[in-house]
């Protein structure tokens, strides 16, 4: 459980920076109320990381479902921000913000992927040390 908070707090942290820096390089100007609800997106983010983790009895079409259970679930959390806040992002905004959602996706995937790269890189380094003694 503790791993699980920990993993959840990261990618809550990534998302939120990710999502703060890209509206500050779009828009400039940051309205609190957006920030607020980037916060609130990328904690839930964080909290659903459950349904894109590998687990190995799942099968591929399952990872593949949760996955993109994920990111419509992420998408609807903007498209419903868009409605009560009174956004009025229209069709091509919310467009590139589901691009963006995915873009944001991958990249997390990639930075995950390194990270685990590494993690099985020391593994096998330390088991062919063991071998060799």
């Amino acid at each position: 459980m503790k791993q699980y908070i920990r993993k959840a707090i990261s990618i809550m942290s990534l998302v939120f920076t990710i999502l703060v820096v890209v509206s500050l390089l779009i828009d400039k100007d940051v309205l609190l109320n957006i920030v607020e609800f980037m916060l609130g997106v990328s904690a839930i983010s964080g909290l659903l990381i459950f349904l894109v983790q590998d687990n190995e009895s799942y099968s591929n079409s399952r990872v593949i479902m949760n996955q993109i259970i994920y990111i419509a679930l992420i998408f609807a959390m903007v498209v419903l921000g868009d409605i009560f806040y009174k956004w009025d992002l229209g069709w091509l905004r919310l467009g590139f913000i589901f691009l963006l959602i995915l873009a944001i996706y991958f990249f997390i995937k990639l930075f995950m992927y390194g990270r685990d790269k590494r993690e099985a890189d020391e593994i096998n380094k330390y088991i062919q040390e063991k071998k060799s003694k």
